[in-house]
């Protein structure tokens, strides 16, 4: 395991303030964030965020995909059965392998899942963060390759679109 080389609380810094700092600083590592029983870990290379995992409720790859309408809930629920019987087999290739989509629409929805939760990230105000270098992604064909100065601008998009979402909810 990497040495700690950075930890705080987030009332300090956001996590702009660190992604900024870690792509001036061109480093890789995880940035580990934390607050009640959520955790969510971003891999950083030079300096650039590549992939994004969460233990909280987030959006997951079915939801978009049927969100999309590229896939019905029941295809979802189906190759979610086989997976319980099979752990470790990914549904995007299930869905691939079956000719159900396409491998462009699968990382199409794995993105927008991995900037849903990043996008989420950026809203914490309270929790702590560590970052270790040299921690890397295993496994994960699909990257981010996020720049943190679009990252933050879509940030404010999304919080936007999250404000006037609940004004209409308060105005109904």
């Amino acid at each position: 395991m990497a040495a700690l080389f950075l930890s705080g609380s987030l009332t300090h810094f956001n996590a702009g303030h660190l992604l900024r700092l870690l792509q001036a600083a061109r480093v890789t590592g995880c940035l580990k964030f934390e607050r009640a029983k959520e955790k969510i870990s971003l891999y950083v290379e030079d300096g650039r965020t590549l992939f994004a995992t969460s233990t909280g409720a987030t959006l997951r790859v079915g939801d978009v995909l049927v969100r999309r309408g590229e896939v019905r809930q029941e295809a979802i629920e189906f190759v979610l059965a086989i997976q319980q019987d099979r752990p470790g087999l990914r549904i995007g290739h299930m869905l691939v392998e079956s000719g159900a989509l396409t491998a462009d629409q699968i990382r199409e929805a794995v993105l927008a899942v991995q900037r849903h939760i990043v996008l989420g990230l950026l809203l914490w105000r309270e929790g702590k963060f560590q970052f270790r270098p040299d921690e890397r992604v295993e496994d994960e064909e699909i990257r981010l390759d996020l720049d943190v100065d679009m990252l933050l601008a879509s940030a404010l998009t999304y919080a936007i679109e999250l404000r006037d979402i609940a004004g209409r909810r308060e105005a109904a």
